[in-house]
Parts: structure tokens; C-alpha cells; sequence
């Protein structure tokens, strides 16, 4: 019970943060969608920045 309320509580704030959560899957999907790519981007900046690697495909 208290790992889907952690769930729960993730994904209210993962669309929360957005700004504008709806009850049309399509348009949060799009939402969570859109802050997966921009950590992912947060991710490879700090790899580039911080650790001189640049982006690998084959990961």
C-alpha cells in the first residue's frame, strides 16, 4: 500500500509540476513525456560538463 501511494504521489507531482494536469491521458502522457527528455538532456549535460564524456548510442 505505501508503494502505490509513493507512486501516486510521484505521479501527481510529476504532473504538477507541468502545469496544467488534465484527465486526457494523451495530453499528461505528453507532459511526462516531455520531463523524461528534458532529464535525460540534464543527464548527458552533466556527463559533458562535469565527467568529459559525450553521448554514447550504443547505451
Amino acid at each position: 500500500m505505501r508503494k502505490l501511494a509513493t507512486v501516486a504521489l510521484v505521479g501527481t507531482l510529476c504532473l504538477g509540476l507541468s502545469g496544467c494536469f488534465t484527465l486526457s491521458w494523451a495530453h499528461n502522457r505528453r507532459h511526462i513525456r516531455k520531463i523524461i527528455d528534458d532529464l535525460t538532456l540534464l543527464h548527458q549535460d552533466i556527463d559533458k560538463i562535469i565527467f568529459g564524456l559525450d553521448r554514447n548510442p550504443a547505451e
